[in-house]
């Protein structure tokens, strides 16, 4: 009986030491730098605790909250540092916070729990990083928010699309890389679908790199295709917009339009440009940075005007994807099957905002439906690209049609 009130008594005595509250001497904050982030973009945050004593154990956890993401980016600092004069033990734990929404965001408050080695006892201390709050602007651009110091599309092909053989399928890879973001802020996958393509969509890849400049996030996405109508098509590029994080400035990032056609069909491939490199033998003669790396377009503010007009411009520099068709129904004897083939030619030239000789549809027009159109029939040429005036051939009923200068006039691409 008197062991165990000697053990109560000594126990007693010993409590104030085993739990107190934290010494003066040690201290805990958030380190942010002075930023105004929009939504979206990474804020860097430093733990940093500065302790006396020989710390044995310590666990810190920092809070989630519904109005940000958040990410460690590297494994905690122990050091020791003279800090005014006196050695401490310094702590450091890096995290990268995504705000979710517009407005005032707090960070915080954070606890790292710690028990020291003082003599044979082992007592407790809570230390507490005060909260700090932040405002967070608007992302400026439409969409899922895209906030990154740097943003790459690579897009690769298995082999030459515009050189396919018949029943011949080749593999599209994209790749988006971003520094300074998460994978899943990355945009989502874009489907492609055309009625001359049969598409099939691998699982798409998404993970988060961490480096010593911070997190960036990568997304794969890959597509086996194969064309099944022997027509030349086109694959429209795909826009990404995103928020330069170094310049406060919306960019955009935009792939090439794509010619897929099967080998033997090279005339109407001209003027176009150069297809994207094959996997690994050809990538250093893509656009620096990838194979066909995206093309980056800046965007004035936050108008799409500027966006749209660029895009536009692209886009004018390849070719028609109906140009095969005009040519082979003009080669032809069947001016119906001209008038539909230049019909869909022309439409095309004109969504792209190039100008159509509508005079030389009304011409084709009048040879079909006029009075005279019965026994209309084409000139002979040496082939279907001819430019050359051929002698007008005159049917039955007195109508002439001269196929090569109807050809020039209907592809002279206006402004």
């Amino acid at each position: 009986m008197v062991k165990l009130r000697l053990l109560i008594v000594l126990f007693v005595a010993l409590l104030p030491a085993l739990v107190r509250p934290v010494m003066a001497e040690d201290t805990l904050r958030l380190v942010i730098p002075d930023m105004r982030p929009v939504v979206g973009e990474m804020i860097p945050v430093t733990i940093r605790g500065e302790y006396t004593g020989a710390i044995s154990l310590s666990s810190i956890t920092f809070p989630d909250s519904p109005a940000y993401d958040w990410i460690q980016v590297a494994r905690d600092r122990w050091a020791q540092e003279r800090v005014e004069g006196r050695l401490v033990g310094v702590f450091e734990r890096r995290i990268a916070v995504f705000p979710r929404v517009s407005g005032s965001l707090t960070i915080g408050p954070v606890t790292h729990h710690l028990t020291k080695a003082e003599g044979m006892t082992r007592p407790t201390f809570d230390v507490v990083a005060g909260a700090v709050t932040l405002t967070v602007a608007p992302y400026p651009g439409a969409g899922r928010p895209l906030a990154a110091r740097h943003f790459t599309v690579q897009d690769e092909f298995s082999k030459d699309p515009a050189e396919l053989r018949e029943g011949e399928t080749l593999t599209r890879r994209i790749t988006l890389t971003a520094e300074g973001t998460m994978a899943h802020l990355l945009p989502a996958r874009p489907e492609i679908r055309e009625p001359w393509l049969i598409s099939f969509t691998a699982p798409e890849i998404r993970e988060t790199r961490l480096t010593a400049e911070g997190p960036v996030a990568v997304a794969i996405w890959e597509w086996s295709m194969r064309p099944h109508t022997g027509e030349v098509g086109s694959l429209m590029p795909i826009q990404f917009p995103w928020f330069n994080t170094l310049i406060r400035e919306m960019r955009g990032a935009v792939t090439l339009p794509v010619q897929i056609g099967l080998g033997g069909f090279g005339d109407n491939m001209a003027g176009a440009a150069a297809p994207p490199a094959r996997f690994g033998l050809n990538a250093g003669l893509a656009l620096a940075g990838g194979l066909i790396l995206a093309l980056l377009v800046a965007l004035p503010g936050q108008r799409a005007g500027g966006w749209r007009q660029a895009l536009r411009g692209l886009k004018a520099r390849f070719p028609n994807p109906n140009l095969r068709a005009l040519k082979a129904a003009a080669a032809g004897g069947d001016l119906a099957a001209l008038r539909h083939a230049a019909r869909d030619y022309a439409a095309h030239e004109r969504a792209f905002g190039r100008a159509v000789d509508e005079g030389a549809l009304a011409d084709l027009d009048r040879a079909i439906y006029g009075p005279q159109a019965g026994g209309t029939q084409f000139a002979g040429a040496q082939s279907a690209g001819a430019q050359s005036a051929g002698n007008p051939v005159k049917g039955e009923g007195g109508t002439a049609f001269d196929r090569a200068a109807f050809l020039g006039r209907i592809m002279a691409r206006g402004a």
